[in-house]
């Protein structure tokens, strides 16, 4: 019989329990819904950052785009949070986009010390075809799901982010997208 000491012995029942959680790790990845919703979320961008690129559209503003399309005048401050993204970020995309003639930054009225941000012709002339990229991007990742199914989808997914939200200590966002928080 081979002897084994105490430190060699713990070394095997490590390795053991390392392993065991690795296939338990590997296990849970390949089950994992931050996961898909990462890898999906990396696809669209894919996808709709090759077709911006044709309409001259940068990734800094096909995310600004949506929020002013359905909400025209916000302040920066009001997109940052709309967005999560820290507000220099903001800043800094807003200076690029009104560069290029798709926004312009007007005081607001009652507090001049904000900023809103309005469309300008340029972008409200490519909405349609904005949004029709969104539309059919939409319509590949949906085709073939049932449309109860659909809504099982997106109810777990608002529940998800409300999740997500409240854990992180984060305050409710006024409800543009008319999401249902359930």
């Amino acid at each position: 019989m081979i002897s084994v000491d105490n430190a060699t012995e713990d070394y095997y029942i490590q390795l053991h329990y390392q392993l065991k959680e690795d296939a338990m790790f590997q296990e849970f990845a390949a089950e994992s819904v931050g996961r898909r919703i990462n890898l999906l979320f990396r696809l669209s961008m894919m996808h709709i950052r090759g077709e911006m690129k044709k309409m001259g559209v940068g990734p800094g503003d096909y995310v600004i785009l949506p929020i002013l399309f359905l909400q025209d005048g916000l302040s920066q401050d009001e997109l940052s949070k709309q967005m999560r993204v820290d507000k220099s970020n903001i800043a800094r995309a807003v200076a690029k986009m009104e560069k290029m003639g798709m926004v312009e930054r007007k005081p607001d009225p009652h507090e001049h010390r904000i900023k809103r941000v309005y469309l300008c012709q340029k972008a409200l002339e490519m909405q349609p075809d904005f949004f029709n990229v969104l539309k059919e991007w939409h319509y590949i990742l949906v085709k073939d799901i049932d449309p109860w199914e659909l809504d099982v989808i997106k109810r777990g997914m608002d529940r998800m982010m409300k999740n997500a939200e409240d854990s992180l200590g984060l305050e409710e966002l006024d409800n543009i997208f008319n999401r249902k928080i359930i």
